[in-house]
């Protein structure tokens, strides 16, 4: 849904202690991205404003961007979304 995004690895957090402490992981399941995390199971809606807070931070950060540009971005993911949920409901 939302294009292109970074990879996602799964850690076994029983056997690999460390890691889990590494990123201050006291609940299962935890996603974690830079210094954002989002714990327990989240709603579509929760995990999508997630993803979306990331690929906005890592766009921010880069230096060559500037606040329209990051406004496009979010605004035609957003489109992408509504335009997929409009063609879900009419099938």
């Amino acid at each position: 849904e939302l294009g292109s995004l970074p990879s996602i690895f799964e850690v076994n957090v029983d056997k690999y202690q460390s890691i889990a402490e590494a990123y201050s992981v006291l609940v299962v399941p935890t996603l974690v991205a830079g210094m954002q995390q989002i714990t327990g199971v989240p709603t579509a809606c929760d995990l999508r404003s997630f993803i979306l807070q990331i690929i906005a931070g890592r766009h921010a950060a880069s230096s060559t961007s500037n606040p329209s540009s990051l406004l496009r971005l979010v605004r035609k993911i957003q489109t992408t979304q509504t335009e997929k949920q409009s063609a879900i409901r009419v099938v």
